[in-house]
């Protein structure tokens, strides 16, 4: 009796080539033209690629590092700070995060004689020496590092509870919490689960929009808590040659297209440089710029 084995192969595709995600490029089935084709696809300045995959070097003689805060003093003594350093970016903040509050308006004789209204200071600083800012994949890395070393760390990376309490009341509209939480689940449901690499750089992705919460409190719910595990985090990406790393959420899940928002916490290379307020004026200004970047889809 005659026995064959036959293969039909899959719809549509063709030999030699996977119909799949992009695997990594030393896939054996990617051509010489196609890896380059990937290669200038990562490259490109807002492709997911490129904020997964590739660290940033800010250079000292050429970045200034921007943030805008109600504190004029916001960049001094403090373990870190959110910053753009793109001219595009930092018309975004400008314009979508920049609202103005109350102030208390005085007098030549300094008593109070009303309420005004007042925007963000913009502080700019310079860099002492280069800075080299982890991409998602490096900051993942490091995460996954102090997840397998540290008990602290890994019970508060893995507490639902615990993680959500840092987030705004809407927090199920950020996709990120919605995936994290997913693989918290799983590991909830069955202890004996094991997370993927993947898995673990999701569960990252909800503890980078966590790291600002400040150590103002001694109760775990106040900030203190989240202050004592992004010090060991910064820590061990320092140990690691970064002194800054990608805003995940921004980057990733925001839908204003940043293209290189960044959380810096290596300070001793920070130096202020100039602090001025923002005027309504500049606000308009950003808000056209940001109209525009919309309307020619950029």
């Amino acid at each position: 009796m005659k026995h064959e084995l036959t293969h039909h192969g899959i719809l549509g595709q063709k030999w030699g080539k996977r119909n799949g995600p992009p695997y990594p490029l030393g896939g054996g089935d990617y051509t010489e033209a196609e890896k380059k084709a990937i290669y200038k696809k990562r490259r490109q300045p807002n492709s997911i690629y490129n904020k997964k995959h590739f660290d940033e070097v800010l250079k000292a003689d050429k970045t200034t590092l921007s943030t805008l805060s109600y504190d004029q003093n916001r960049t001094k003594n403090t373990d870190m700070f959110y910053a753009t350093h793109k001219k595009l970016d930092k018309h975004q903040y400008n314009a979508l995060f920049n609202r103005p509050i109350p102030q208390t308006v005085y007098d030549e004789k300094g008593d109070a004689i009303g309420t005004g209204q007042m925007l963000k200071y913009r502080i700019d600083n310079s860099v002492k020496t280069d800075i080299k800012v982890a991409s998602e994949d490096s900051g993942a890395e490091a995460f996954r590092q102090l997840y397998k070393k540290d008990r602290d760390f890994y019970n508060f990376v893995t507490d639902k509870e615990r993680m959500q309490s840092y987030f705004v009341d809407d927090k199920y509209k950020f996709k990120g919490y919605r995936e994290a939480g997913y693989v918290l689940g799983k590991m909830r449901k069955d202890p004996d689960y094991i997370p993927s690499a993947k898995d673990l750089q999701t569960i990252y992705r909800m503890f980078n929009y966590v790291i600002p919460y400040d150590g103002g409190g001694t109760d775990a719910r106040g900030g203190a808590d989240a202050y004592k595990q992004r010090a060991k985090f910064f820590k061990e990406l320092k140990n690691a040659g970064y002194g800054a790393v990608l805003d995940t959420n921004d980057a990733i899940y925001g839908g204003f297209k940043a293209t290189s928002p960044v959380i810096v916490f290596d300070m001793s290379q920070v130096v202020p440089k100039d602090v001025y307020q923002t005027k309504t004026t500049d606000k308009m200004f950003s808000s056209a710029v940001l109209a525009g970047r919309k309307a020619l889809g950029v």
